[in-house]
């Protein structure tokens, strides 16, 4: 039998279940066209020589990058050791990174999808410092797909996207790219983070070039695709990497000279294709499956007795040391709430920092003080960086884990998991030195206070806005007053403000599943929680007053608080004083949610 139809067969026997429980389950018909999309990039694949691949260079006309042989790897097994993420440095001022962006399948079918550089490193992490410089050339080396519809000019790169929306249960099909660098401060202008008018098709080559200001806050970052309606199968398929702004240790002395673990959590599709759990499952089979640093944490259900269990990943820690670790939730689907027990008890953790901010670093005596925590919540694309001391030897189980999400009576199942187990040797030398060490503390900063005096400024609006659904195919982020418009790149602003303005911004919730608020290319610091416990959700701990760029809205119970008044919001001051002018976004990071419409635009005037 070919390949091809060995991954067509495969596929048929995954989509089945789903389409036999419930044939309009968003979720399940989700993972259905990701099978199927996966056996048409097998056949298109075997007949790439057929497409007529028009090889195009946009932004400034860069040398294209060759694909790379055998895309996509490593990807880890079960039960492996994780290790650091290759990592590529800024020198004098400058990082020069070059991408091809290709595709393939893996073992069982999955579609896979990954950044490339020419000498064959998948997704590495990329260190720069305040005010340099970072070029990126990105080749789409993945195959042609049809085109869909054309954006309106102005365009940065290809002016129409090869990407055919299809009706809910039938695969989305697409080639089209972009690179979002989440939660960095940059210009929203062509050759910068823009992601509503750049397009990167089959065959064409792009050239990004920004430079970080000067004040941004050291911290952990990320880079994934963001072309809408193919987010989520790009993520899935594994297309991310993690971007360190260096220089924390001078902003937070307490992690000088210690081991740090940049540890990037994506999810994929179900190894095993086994029926979901519902949305406060407590240890059941997962919407997605995750991995840490390309090692796997499948799940398996026991035919049987139908008990679901996970094999965790193994993380190395010397015998009495403390680690930094630098934690990213780069899923398109799962929330996490992460927790570190040894032997069934959890620890201490002391946070540093969150969203690439160090905590409570904006104001006040510097340095600012940790925050200690004993979990963590984890919203779909947050990062959260703290402090963790290697268990005793005498401990016999220690681990991290994400614990149960109650994500509301309409929401996925992300479940009790362990992600990896510690294990302790008495000298650890698994990572290249320079890696290995956050580095020295040289003299305290004070420069990186990008978001400082927020809070005493005239708040010059206030905005309400409602997360909001119909099951299920359209997913809507309004402004309250505004009619209900899905997400179309081709849509006019939602909202139209000045640079300089500072703005609050309050966030409700009015379906019946959690959704997780994002915003480009600024911060805003968080008020308040409303409405959480009454509603069945704990507030988030350790985020008020602090400066994010991601938080979650839990689901309304509107049976037991019927009164809309009573659905869980955020209040937010949005600090519009950067150099952020033109259009950019703001959605819900639950990718499925972002590519069903769950999004829209912000324009920024230049200031008079």
């Amino acid at each position: 039998m070919s390949l091809r139809c060995v991954i067509l067969t495969w596929c048929i026997r995954q989509a089945r279940p789903a389409l036999e429980e419930n044939p309009v389950n968003k979720r399940k018909i989700g993972n259905v066209k990701l099978c199927v999309l996966s056996c048409l990039v097998v056949l298109t694949l075997s007949q790439a020589n057929a497409f007529a691949q028009t090889s195009t260079t946009t932004g400034s006309s860069p040398t294209p990058v060759p694909p790379v042989p055998n895309p996509c790897t490593p990807r880890f097994t079960a039960g492996s050791v994780v290790h650091q993420p290759p990592a590529l440095f800024s020198q004098n001022g400058v990082l020069n990174v070059r991408f091809s962006y290709q595709q393939t399948t893996d073992s069982v079918g999955r579609l896979l999808h990954c950044f490339m550089t020419p000498n064959g490193i998948q997704e590495p992490t990329l260190h720069v410092k305040p005010g340099d410089t970072l070029n990126i050339t990105v080749t789409n080396n993945t195959p042609m797909q049809p085109f869909g519809e054309p954006y309106n000019p102005p365009n940065c790169g290809d002016s129409r996207v090869e990407f055919t929306p299809q009706p809910v249960g039938t695969p989305s099909v697409g080639s089209s790219v972009n690179i979002h660098y989440h939660g960095t401060n940059v210009t929203p202008q062509c050759g910068g983070d823009n992601v509503t008018r750049t397009l990167i098709n089959s065959g064409s080559t792009f050239r990004y070039s920004f430079t970080f200001p000067t004040d941004e806050p050291p911290g952990l970052y990320w880079y994934h695709p963001h072309v809408h309606g193919l987010a989520e199968r790009d993520l899935l398929g594994g297309a991310t990497g993690a971007l360190v702004v260096d220089g924390i240790q001078n902003v937070q002395p307490a992690v000088q000279g210690l081991r740090h673990r940049v540890l990037v959590i994506r999810d994929q599709p179900q190894l095993n294709s086994l029926t979901e759990g519902p949305g406060n499952c407590g240890v059941d089979v997962p919407f997605q499956d995750i991995s840490v640093n390309y090692v796997p944490i499948d799940s398996h259900q026991d035919p049987i007795t139908k008990a679901v269990t996970f094999i965790p990943a193994v993380l190395h820690m010397e015998t009495g040391e403390t680690q930094f670790w630098r934690v990213t939730n780069s899923t398109a689907d799962t929330i996490l709430d992460l927790q570190v027990d040894y032997d069934g008890v959890p620890q201490t953790l002391q946070i540093v920092g969150i969203d690439a901010v160090p905590v409570n670093s904006q104001d006040g005596t510097q340095p600012g003080h940790l925050i200690p925590v004993t979990h963590f919540r984890l919203p779909v694309a947050s990062r959260v960086e703290f402090l963790v001391k290697a268990p005793a030897s005498t401990v016999q189980v220690a681990q991290l884990m994400t614990t149960n999400i109650n994500t509301g009576p309409q929401g996925d199942c992300d479940p009790t998991r362990a992600i990896f187990n510690i294990q302790l040797l008495a000298g650890d030398n698994d990572e290249p030195a320079q890696d290995d060490n956050v580095g020295s503390f040289t003299a305290l900063s004070t420069s990186q206070q990008r978001f400082g005096g927020l809070s005493s400024m005239s708040v010059s609006t206030t905005r309400n806005f409602q997360f909001s659904e119909i099951q299920p195919s359209q997913f809507f982020i309004t402004v309250v007053g505004q009619p209900r418009l899905v997400f179309d790149n081709n849509n006019p602003p939602a909202v139209v403000t000045t640079q300089g303005s500072v703005e609050k911004w309050i966030v409700a919730n009015i379906a019946q599943e959690n959704h997780e608020f994002h915003m480009h290319q600024i911060h805003f610091k968080v008020l308040s929680q409303d409405n959480f416990e009454i509603n069945g959700s704990p507030q988030a701990p350790a985020i008020n007053g602090q400066f994010l760029d991601m938080i979650e809205t839990p689901f309304w119970d509107n049976v037991k608080n019927p009164n809309q008044s009573s659905a869980p919001q955020v209040q937010l001051l949005m600090d519009f004083r950067g150099m952020d002018i033109g259009d950019f976004v703001y959605h819900c990071h639950i990718l499925s949610h972002e590519d069903l419409g769950m999004m829209a635009i912000i324009h920024v005037n230049q200031k008079p």
